[in-house]
């Protein structure tokens, strides 16, 4: 099953938080190269390796961005909620990597829109380059 406190029909309700993570734009930075190494392992076939890089604060940044940017983008944060529980649902299912890599793209896809939507850089650009090279070493 899910692992977010949403339904996964609406996601009325924000996700439940895991942990801490700070929101600001080195962390929407950071959660953008930490799903793309996520996405790298999948597509070497690295489905372990994916799965660890994925579970702590990547995982943790998608559920715990839901309350702010629900503030900013209701709709928005709907999609996001409905898309983290999808790729949840996935994980725990064992779909296969290519499911997985659709379901992370999209999640990621989503991340980079609610940045903006949040008034930071969109990730990926030269903007929001992280010149401290962390990704989600940070503490709260």
């Amino acid at each position: 099953g899910a692992f977010g406190g949403a339904s996964g029909s609406t996601c009325d309700q924000a996700l439940s938080p895991l942990g801490t993570s700070i929101i600001d734009a080195d962390a929407f930075v950071e959660e953008d190269a930490g799903l793309s190494r996520v996405l790298g392992l999948l597509e070497q076939g690295d489905r372990s390796g994916a799965e660890a890089a994925f579970y702590g604060p990547v995982h943790n940044f998608m559920h715990n961005v839901d309350p702010p940017l629900r503030k900013a983008d209701e709709a928005m944060a709907k999609d996001l909620c409905r898309a983290v529980i999808d790729l949840e649902n996935k994980l725990a299912s064992r779909a296969t990597d290519p499911e997985l890599i659709g379901s992370l793209t999209a999640v990621h896809d989503l991340l980079r829109d609610a940045a903006e939507a949040l008034g930071y850089p969109r990730p990926g650009e030269a903007a929001a380059y992280n010149p401290k090279g962390d990704i989600h070493g940070r503490q709260t």
